[in-house]
């Protein structure tokens, strides 16, 4: 098997960076929508240290040639277990062993850190099983959630109309109160008590995640942070008639970015649910959007296949699947 020389990127490096980026764009051809981040936005957020997060930019090289890249990322708030990688090789180079060696180099630096498992993405066409599940497979990668990436044209949707009178019907005493990407303080213990819950409560299959420890002060970081790098967030939540949180959803449009936005999270606390407010808020987001984004056509969003809920309100809103996205790990 050919050696190839793994070593780190260094973010502030521009030519680097910029190699790196265009390696992983590369490998992305051919996938249904060019949703990769820009350069613009793989600069801005690449060059600024998350307090959440450790990131390390890994490349492949073949002589001076960059011929595969992957991001490492340590969670450091929280899932103090896990390591998420992203590997990424371009067509014209795979079948030579590239994308096991950046495995290789992720595991290690896992293990080192004391890391249990190692979580990685790959896409595949609808109802195909592709040649990323297969390389994963191989490599000891298990599928361990199946999800559907979907797609919503803004400007060819199903009229809103009924959903709006739908939620109208079923919402009760439970109101909804927009924001964009600062949480109104009052809300921001309440928000992050919803948050600490979220990955207990959503459909998460054979993943080893554990609940996050959101506090005010880390939500306002994160705020501060998105903010500064020109991240847009369109927000809503759900509180019921004597003022407790009932729900919240949100999505976002990426920094230096207008063509597509993606969907955070959504989710009714279960004492909540049956007044349609997970519909009531999605709607409410999305119209915040194409009121202040009209140049913004897309919207984009991965439910898990068990979430049959979710998926029920997506394809309410028009949402189309368009790939499968598999979620495969490995126990170390």
């Amino acid at each position: 098997m050919p050696e190839f020389d793994i070593r780190e990127v260094d973010p502030r490096d521009k030519a680097e960076l910029q190699r790196w980026w265009a390696t992983g764009h590369e490998a992305m051809a051919g996938r249904p929508y060019d949703l990769r981040q820009t350069w613009e936005t793989t600069q801005a957020v690449m060059t600024r240290p998350h307090d959440d997060f450790q990131q390390t930019l890994l490349a492949a090289y073949d002589g001076g040639e960059m011929v595969g890249s992957a991001l490492q990322v340590f969670p450091v708030a929280d899932n103090l277990t896990m390591s998420y990688a992203d590997v990424t090789v371009p067509h014209e180079h795979r079948r030579r062993g590239i994308g096991s060696a950046l495995l290789r180099e992720v595991e290690e630096r896992a293990r080192a850190a004391g890391r249990a498992y190692v979580l990685v993405e790959t896409v595949a066409p609808v109802g195909v099983v592709g040649p990323g599940e297969l390389f994963a497979r191989a490599l000891g990668y298990p599928v361990a959630n199946r999800e559907g990436f979907k797609v919503l044209d803004l400007g060819d949707h199903p009229d809103w109309a009924p959903l709006e009178e739908k939620v109208a019907e079923r919402i009760g005493d439970h109101r909804i109160v927009e924001w964009g990407s600062v949480t109104p303080p009052e809300h921001a213990q309440p928000i992050c008590d919803a948050l600490n819950v979220f990955i207990g409560m959503a459909p998460m299959g054979d993943l080893a995640l554990e609940d996050t420890s959101f506090t005010p002060e880390r939500l306002r970081r994160n705020e501060e942070r998105s903010d500064a790098i020109g991240r847009r967030r369109f927000t809503a939540a759900a509180f019921s008639s004597d003022g407790t949180l009932a729900g919240y959803s949100d999505l976002f449009v990426p920094a230096h970015e207008d063509r597509f936005a993606q969907i955070g999270i959504t989710m009714v606390l279960p004492e909540h649910r049956g007044h349609s407010l997970g519909l009531a808020m999605k709607l409410a987001t999305h119209r915040a959007l194409m009121a202040t984004l009209p140049q913004c056509r897309l919207v984009v969003t991965d439910n898990a296949d068990a979430n049959e809920h979710m998926n029920a309100v997506n394809e309410q809103l028009g949402y189309r699947l368009v790939e499968q996205q598999l979620e495969v790990q490995k126990t170390l």
